[in-house]
């Protein structure tokens, strides 16, 4: 049905939550107190995928780790150079930095470690996550 069809500008359309365009939106708009409208949200409101469209600027820089989650992740570089560093959630000391420089780069991770990321140049970068649950 052509009712079936959502579209918009991922820039936009992410703002509300830290650049998740396509998620758990209900859930996101319960956690940040916001009004949660169906009919606004459409297709972008799913459990089986979250999809983000990250913007950042030189030198922007993650300072907390992410923590651990049932997911899997991609992220791929649309334009610019971003290095994320993993590491071990039982052994800080064991790490690997992933850097991202070519366009269409990307790294797969499970959610099953943390990371951090620093941006080397202004970037702009894809990310989906899915449930790893079979």
């Amino acid at each position: 049905m052509l009712s079936d069809i959502t579209s918009g500008n991922t820039k936009t359309d992410g703002k509300e939550f830290s650049f998740w365009f396509v998620g758990q939106i209900e859930k996101w708009c319960k956690d940040n107190n916001k009004l949660f409208d169906p009919g606004r949200f459409g297709l972008r409101n799913t459990d089986d995928i979250e999809i983000k469209w990250g913007i950042h600027k030189k030198d922007d820089d993650r300072k907390v780790w992410a923590s651990t989650s049932d997911r899997t992740a991609i992220s791929i570089l649309i334009r610019g150079d971003f290095t994320f560093v993993f590491r071990e959630i039982d052994n800080h000391n064991q790490g690997r930095e992933v850097r991202l420089k070519n366009e269409g780069d990307y790294v797969i991770w499970q959610e099953d470690v943390e990371h951090t990321w620093r941006m080397n140049e202004d970037s702009e970068i894809l990310t989906l996550r899915w449930s790893s649950k079979e």
